[in-house]
């Protein structure tokens, strides 16, 4: 039975037709309408030169998938189709969406697209500059029939004969372009997604929590849906928004003891939605150990995500809700080690899966270490800025949360989580030398963004300080405060990089506080006391495992 059909005697009216009989639908897993109103004019110049504008693929089914529909709301289409059967577009979304706001002159998500036009003397569709530029003419107008013979009469009673052929012309056109169908009949959900993975969506491939949220959707079950669920709960949102693929890394983990890409696209429904409430309350686990053990104060400074999904698996193969005593300090070794080598930034699944392998022999073998080696310096430290994304600045920020920072007007702990009931004591990211400053100290602007040149204190401190230099504010906290000194170690602050502020002197400054850090560093990641490590990116056990599978889809 051939499950392909190839249809070539649609046009636009006839796509427009399906969509508003509720024939035509967009699958839940399809991204949301993003294109700008620029694209679509070239969408739309692209077909008055009678270009290719490509084919669409849709997959026609039963109305059992009624679930399975995204709908557009604001068109009001019907939900129920006439045809009693589905059909999904798997490819084209963009397009189809565009080519229908642009000539039913819609509104959609706050932007009115009934301003794009269509120039007779340029012969261009465009978007008007000048609302006094003439012989523009709104796209709509041109596709709607009654619209299009009343300005076509217009032009021809006032003896624009040249510019009424080019109104004509353009209608004809679009009444007849080609629109190509490519329709798969008769597919399990299963075999569409494999052709998903070969389907280019307006140049980004779908990404891989796009094919597995289809293969695992039921009616009953909304893989996205449960996500959104999970990170609008109250105290997940205080701690930040997890990705939707850490998730499902999860799910791979617990359900098939493997992570890699083919065995996320192998996950079934029925052993999601088993699963799923001991995962989500896994990862509940995972974070608050974090926080508390290892200062990781919110998502936005994890050093890897893919953190969650290792750590919540100790959660799952345990039983447990909370780490036993004898695992501690390993998988505290395990993290600082992991995001101090950057294990994570490459063969991420491969390595993820050692560690859950390790996860295993640990609960096993309380006495099971995994320490990575580290091989940071001071110089890769000061090459750090705030605005970079970096699992090194991550890590010192976490590292400098571990330590409970203290306001140094006052000695109050810094709150870090985001449960402060007044903005006035919520925490901010202060430059302990002042960007303002940056021009006046012969500093760049770059430099004075340096990671060592941040601290976490309160919102109230951040302003009070305001664009002070160090000698000053730290000078007149010294004659009020005689614990300051002591405040300021919670910083990685010591007595050089005191005094080095205290004389406004930021490269020394920098270097002395660096110093500390990195100090801090090689304690936490066991750097030069003997223990032993391995290598950060693949040990041999684990390069045995990638060569086996070298022949297997690539998994990152």
């Amino acid at each position: 039975m051939n499950h392909i059909e190839i249809i070539n005697n649609w046009n636009i009216a006839k796509v427009f037709h399906e969509l508003e009989q509720g024939n035509m639908r967009i699958p839940r897993f399809q991204r949301s309408y993003v294109w700008e109103r620029a694209k679509i004019v070239k969408l739309l110049n692209s077909i008055y030169h009678e270009f290719p504008i490509g084919s669409f693929f849709l997959w026609e089914t039963d109305t059992e998938m009624e679930g399975f529909c995204r709908d557009i709301t604001e068109f009001g289409f019907p939900i129920k189709p006439a045809a009693n059967r589905f059909t999904f577009i798997l490819d084209g979304q963009q397009r189809i969406t565009s080519l229908y706001v642009a000539l039913k002159g819609k509104k959609l998500s706050g932007i009115d697209y009934s301003s794009i036009c269509f120039n007779l003397d340029k012969r261009v569709f465009k978007i008007p500059t000048l609302k006094t530029e003439p012989n523009n003419i709104p796209a709509w107008k041109i596709f709607d029939q009654q619209e299009y013979d009343e300005l076509l009469m217009d032009y021809s009673a006032s003896g624009n004969k040249e510019l009424a052929r080019t109104l004509s012309s353009c209608k004809a056109t679009f009444d007849n372009y080609p629109i190509s169908i490519i329709k798969s009949l008769d597919m399990t959900l299963e075999e569409v997604v494999t052709i998903f993975e070969r389907i280019n969506q307006g140049g980004r491939r779908l990404s891989l929590f796009d094919l597995v949220h289809a293969s695992v959707w039921s009616s009953d079950f909304d893989l996205r849906d449960q996500i959104s669920d999970f990170n609008n709960e109250a105290s997940v949102q205080l701690w930040g928004r997890i990705d939707n693929e850490i998730f499902v890394q999860s799910l791979a983990l617990n359900v098939r003891k493997d992570c890699v890409k083919a065995h996320q696209l192998a996950l079934k429904n029925e052993d999601c939605k088993k699963a799923w409430e001991r995962t989500t309350e896994c990862i509940r686990l995972a974070i608050d150990f974090m926080k508390n053990q290892w200062g990781v104060q919110g998502v936005e400074i994890i050093p890897y995500q893919n953190i969650i999904p290792v750590l919540q698996y100790y959660f799952f193969i345990t039983g447990q809700s909370s780490v036993l005593p004898e695992h501690k300090q390993a998988l505290t070794d395990w993290f600082w080690t992991l995001t101090f080598s950057n294990r994570y930034s490459s063969s991420t699944f491969t390595k993820m899966n050692n560690d859950a392998r390790w996860i295993e022999d640990l609960v096993h073998d309380s006495t099971v270490t995994r320490v990575f080696t580290v091989k940071l310096v001071l110089d890769d430290l000061k090459k750090i800025r705030m605005g970079n994304r970096s699992v090194i600045k991550n890590g010192v920020l976490c590292l400098m949360a571990l330590q409970k920072p203290l306001d140094f007007n006052n000695g109050d702990v810094v709150t870090l989580d985001k449960t402060n009931a007044s903005r006035q004591n919520a925490k901010e990211n202060h430059h302990f030398f002042p960007n303002s400053l940056a021009s006046k100290l012969g500093v760049k602007t770059e430099e004075i963004n340096s990671l060592l040149n941040f601290a976490f204190i309160s919102k109230h401190l951040n302003q009070e300080i305001s664009n002070k230099y160090p000698s000053r504010y730290l000078q007149g906290y010294l004659e009020t405060n005689p614990k300051l000194a002591d405040q300021l170690k919670t910083h990685f602050i010591e007595e050089d990089a005191f005094n080095a502020a205290l004389q406004d002197d930021f490269n020394s400054f920098i270097e002395k506080r660096g110093q500390s850090i990195h100090k801090a560093i090689n304690a936490i990641c066991h750097v030069g006391d003997g223990v032993k490590t391995l290598n950060s990116s693949l040990d041999e056990s684990e390069q045995e495992i990638l060569l086996e599978g070298a022949g297997e889809i690539q998994e990152d």
